[in-house]
């Protein structure tokens, strides 16, 4: 979000030359860890007495950047949801074929996922919905297979396979439908696959941050 920190300077500087007068003090704080949860950064700067004798009375965030002179206001956002899903399987020979191996178990919960990833993103393509108002997946890593001095053993199928989403989610969806869709369609038990991961959100007013540690074998 550099843009829009650069924004604000320059606003701040520009009203400053004009020589305004705010009503009130105006703050802007650059934060150093947001993707990453914000506990070394932005929690405990709400924390300190620097923020409380701030009396801070209204905040806005980084927003978006604006393609014209129109300053965009959004009252919502989407919360993070990092999901690792894992499958588990017997180990085999590489030139044979199993049923239910971790590989292949994950690669139908890939698909699964991709499938609705697919249907998400149509909304946004065709005009119906916002990128803001759709639940976007992105697949982040995809981890598996039994290290070799030179790289993978290529003759082993292996007992494990893990693969990690970052899921976004407006607030205008029920999370308890994610949660639905997860246990029993991208890592449902009945395939060797559980789940874990963090989760984002907002209740009674207060940000909390909740373990997903659903372990359905």
């Amino acid at each position: 979000m550099k843009c829009v920190g650069m924004q604000y300077m320059e606003a701040v500087r520009r009203l400053k030359a004009s020589g305004f007068q705010p009503k009130r003090s105006l703050y802007l704080s650059f934060v150093p860890d947001e993707e990453i949860g914000g506990h070394d950064g932005l929690e405990k700067l709400a924390q300190s007495d620097v923020f409380k004798n701030m009396n801070v009375d209204i905040v806005l965030d980084e927003g978006l950047a604006s393609p014209n002179e129109n300053y965009r206001l959004f009252y919502g956002e989407r919360m993070p949801w990092w999901l690792v899903i894992k499958a588990t399987g017997a180990p085999g020979h590489g030139a044979k074929l199993y049923d239910n191996s971790a590989i292949e178990n994950l690669f139908k919960s890939i698909e699964s996922i991709r499938r609705f990833r697919a249907s998400q993103f149509d909304l946004v393509k065709a005009g119906l919905k916002g990128e803001g108002e759709v639940i976007s997946v992105n697949m982040a890593f995809l981890k598996a297979g039994t290290p070799s001095p030179t790289g993978f053993v290529m003759n082993l199928q292996p007992s494990e396979a893990e693969a990690g989403f970052d899921i976004r989610i407006p607030p205008t969806v029920n999370a308890e439908f994610l949660e639905k869709r997860i246990a029993e369609e991208w890592a449902p038990a009945s395939r060797n696959m559980s789940f874990e991961g963090i989760m984002e959100s907002v209740e009674k007013g207060e940000v909390t941050w909740r373990l997903l540690g659903l372990v359905l074998m």
